[in-house]
């Protein structure tokens, strides 16, 4: 079987060999292997390239499908050069140049590249193509990274069928958020009533928050006892939201604090608009002590 798989390999790099002068990385076919992992806040499917790493495209919640290349060969000097569609190995090649792609980025800390927005990189591996991804570390070659679609289709429809469950935001989108108020009012918006459904769905649907924290603020206008009973007022007014769209009382932190700690000028009508606010805050589970 080692032979056998070997054989194979050496088969694909020499077919890829023909029409390519760069460093070619990829799974033999017997040996081409897709895994799904997912839940409702992140689906994954990922590929392991001989020689290379490993290949994951990634769907997280609230965000743009993404390709993510990890490899101890990454460098802070590695550079996303290309994409291409590619016919597999026993059809005549036919690349087709990728350019619906986002920006590409890397960590030398992770020894990652990530390719934003990579939803065409899926929808061609699905439909039967292969993909190669060039990339360069500094050096005269190439490297060419080909992501095959041999044993996809399973590990695919689950990709799919877990996006489909995905909760709408996730939670760096929604762990810190601000609501604004009218002077002397502490009626609190429908786009504002939404956001905290949304904040209630994440909280309910993760269960990774231990607690909520609310604070109220007012602006500077009028007495010290009416700027702390408005924030008051506002934070409660916030918070009996959370409760009624399913939070539990016991995990909502409620705090006023009046005109203190302003982030604009209350000297500028403007400014005042921006002190008048709730802001809600997530907190996250502790994690010490977890394996």
């Amino acid at each position: 079987m080692v032979r056998q798989s070997s054989f194979i390999l050496l088969l694909l790099l020499a077919s890829f060999s023909v029409y390519s002068q760069e460093n070619v990385k990829v799974s033999a076919l017997d040996n081409s292997r897709w895994a799904f992992s997912g839940d409702n806040t992140l689906c994954s499917i990922e590929h392991e390239i001989k020689g290379f790493g490993i290949a994951k495209l990634i769907a997280e919640a609230g965000e743009e499908l993404r390709l993510e290349l990890k490899s101890n060969e990454i460098t802070n000097l590695t550079v996303l050069h290309s994409v291409y569609e590619i016919s597999p190995v026993w059809k005549s090649n036919n690349a087709k140049f990728i350019d619906s792609l986002g920006d590409a980025n890397n960590s030398n800390a992770t020894g990652e590249i990530i390719v934003n927005k990579a939803g065409a990189i899926f929808e061609r591996l699905k439909s039967g193509s292969w993909i190669k991804v060039i990339i360069n570390a500094g050096r005269q070659l190439n490297d060419e990274i080909v992501l095959s679609n041999i044993n996809f289709e399973a590990p695919a429809e689950a990709f799919v069928a877990c996006r489909n469950s995905l909760i709408p935001v996730n939670y760096q989108q929604i762990r810190n958020n601000v609501f604004y108020f009218d002077s002397g009012s502490s009626d609190v918006s429908k786009n504002s009533h939404r956001t905290l459904m949304g904040i209630a769905e994440f909280v309910s649907a993760t269960q990774s928050i231990s607690k909520i924290l609310v604070d109220g603020y007012s602006d500077s206008q009028g007495r010290t006892g009416v700027k702390l009973r408005m924030s008051r007022e506002r934070a409660e007014e916030v918070a009996s939201l959370l409760i009624e769209y399913g939070i539990p009382r016991s995990m909502l932190q409620i705090r006023s604090h009046g005109d203190r700690y302003p982030v604009e000028d209350n000297a500028e009508a403007a400014g005042r608009q921006k002190n008048r606010r709730v802001s809600v805050r997530l907190i996250k589970k502790s994690v010490v002590g977890r394996s």
